[in-house]
């Protein structure tokens, strides 16, 4: 698979401005992050501190809250929803990660280099838990 970005749209819960961006699409990172600086200029703020492990192995300890986050797809629709944001310190962490994929129902259509919505879920398993 190679790397790829998509259209994402960044606001304030409350209310506000948005941020229109390409960022990576990263199914390793856990969370979406983008500058904190950006965030912090559309009224986010982060609600509490959150360390992160990167692919080289560091850790970057940085700011974790809410932003309302709105993808725009290559077929021209557009899924949003609120995800948890990471308060990245500089430009080179911003990206699309797992948890806002799964919140917004997107999967990765890899031959394609592209975000697909998920037009089913999965319950796990449907079971009894008592073997009685």
């Amino acid at each position: 698979m190679g790397i790829f970005y998509a259209k994402v749209s960044i606001a304030n819960l409350a209310g506000g401005d948005a941020h229109e961006t390409e960022a990576l699409v990263d199914t390793g990172a856990t969370d979406s992050a983008f500058p904190a600086e950006l965030l912090e200029d559309l009224g986010i703020q982060p609600r509490r501190r959150f360390t992160y492990v990167t692919a080289d192995g560091s850790t970057v300890e940085c700011g974790y809250g809410s932003a309302l986050l709105t993808i725009t797809l290559d077929d021209g629709q557009s899924v949003s929803d609120v995800c948890p944001v990471a308060f990245w310190p500089d430009e080179s962490g911003q990206c699309i990660g797992a948890t806002t994929l799964q919140m917004l129902k997107l999967a990765v259509d890899t031959p394609d280099e592209r975000l697909v919505e998920v037009q089913m879920g999965r319950r796990g398993w449907a079971g009894r838990l008592d073997q009685s």
